[in-house]
C-alpha cells in the first residue's frame, strides 16, 4: 500500500519549479528541473513544442534523438495561440537564454 501513495505523490518533487501566473503554469528553472530529473540540458538536444486545442495551449519538451521522455514545461487552460499568449509563455520560460528550436503547428 506504501507504494501506492509514493506513486500518487512522486510528482511533488518537481512541483517547485513550476510558478502559475494569470492562468498560465510554467517551468520557471528548465535547468534545474533537468537536474532534479537527472537530464543534461544542452538546448542544442532539445526542441520546444507548443500546441493548442479548443480547451489548452501546451508546451513540451522533445529530445531530438528521442533518448528521454518529453518534458511538459507550460500548460493553460482556456488559453489560446495569439501572439501575446505565445509571447507571455516563451518570455516565462526563457526561451532567449535557451534558443530552443521550436515546432508546431501555429
Amino acid at each position: 500500500m506504501s507504494e501506492f501513495f509514493s506513486f500518487r505523490s512522486r510528482h511533488q518533487q518537481l512541483v517547485s519549479f513550476f510558478r502559475k501566473e494569470d492562468g498560465l503554469v510554467f517551468c520557471y528553472d528548465v535547468d534545474e528541473l533537468m537536474n532534479a530529473l537527472r537530464i543534461k540540458h544542452d538546448p542544442l538536444e532539445w526542441q520546444l513544442f507548443i500546441d493548442s486545442s479548443k480547451l489548452s495551449l501546451k508546451a513540451v519538451l522533445l529530445h531530438n534523438g528521442y533518448q528521454h521522455a518529453s518534458i511538459p514545461v507550460g500548460h493553460a487552460v482556456h488559453m489560446k495561440e495569439p501572439y501575446e499568449n505565445l509571447k507571455q509563455l516563451l518570455n516565462n520560460l526563457e526561451y532567449s537564454k535557451y534558443g530552443w528550436h521550436s515546432c508546431g503547428d501555429l
